[in-house]
């Protein structure tokens, strides 16, 4: 198993505008912040085989703080509390308006590993799930736990960039260097064309392909693992 200390600690901020990179898919897994027993805690709500399940994250106090920082940046826009978040790549959590008016804070950094329960796991050595545990996986295959990160593409000429929306409209933005062992590995997935796909808090890679080797009308896409960044080539983290 990957190693990580899974006693994850939160640096909070006070909440402030967040104008860099932002961006996550629908389907699949959702950060949010919820009331469980009274008491606001993180969790991921995941959408598998048509069923929706809460994974509520390990009880610990940087699971309460991070909780916490949330709330408080929801309110600091005039939101109720609970609602929406993402952790980037970086660990750094961003909060956006439940209004939908497209404003952002950053209210801190997690570090660690955030364990979540899994509710249909019915043996105690599979109840917690582990985002960077990857072991065992190569590229394509399946990725059987919660699809959740900060969005990026992959364009027709097989460039990585983030689309940044602007008052203008918007524009890409580049890596520091295009990954080309990361690439590779997107192109065994998917051999041609644009694709969307996430990094998740761990630096974890997925994107999704259609399941089966046929077209159907009701085509199903499945996640799958890609691979992971690589720091030293990929976007510079912002503050």
């Amino acid at each position: 198993m990957t190693a990580l200390d899974e006693n994850p600690t939160f640096r909070p901020c006070r909440p402030r505008a967040w104008n860099g990179r932002y961006g996550r898919v629908s389907g699949g897994g959702t950060w949010k912040v919820a009331s469980v027993s009274g008491d606001w805690h993180p969790v991921v709500k995941w959408t598998t085989d048509d069923m929706l399940v809460e994974c509520r994250a390990q009880k610990c106090e940087g699971a309460r703080q991070l909780a916490a920082a949330v709330v408080e940046g929801k309110r600091h826009m005039g939101d109720a509390g609970g609602g929406s978040f993402v952790i980037n790549e970086f660990g750094q959590v961003i909060v956006p308006s439940s209004k939908g008016d497209g404003n952002r804070v950053i209210v801190g950094e997690v570090s660690g590993g955030l364990l979540l329960e899994n509710p249909l796991a019915d043996t105690p050595p599979e109840r917690w799930i582990r985002l960077w545990n990857t072991d065992g996986l190569m590229p394509g295959d399946p990725w059987e736990l919660p699809y959740v990160g900060a969005q990026y593409n992959l364009n027709g000429r097989s460039k990585i960039y983030c689309y940044r929306t602007t008052d203008d409209g918007g524009s890409s933005e580049f890596p520091v260097s295009q990954d080309e062992q990361l690439i590779q590995a997107f192109r065994k997935i998917r051999r041609t064309g644009a694709v969307r796909f996430v990094v998740n808090p761990y630096g974890v890679v997925l994107t999704k392909r259609p399941a089966g080797s046929s077209w159907s009308e009701n085509e199903i896409w499945e996640p799958v693992y890609v691979g992971r960044i690589n720091y030293k080539k990929w976007f510079n983290k912002e503050n």
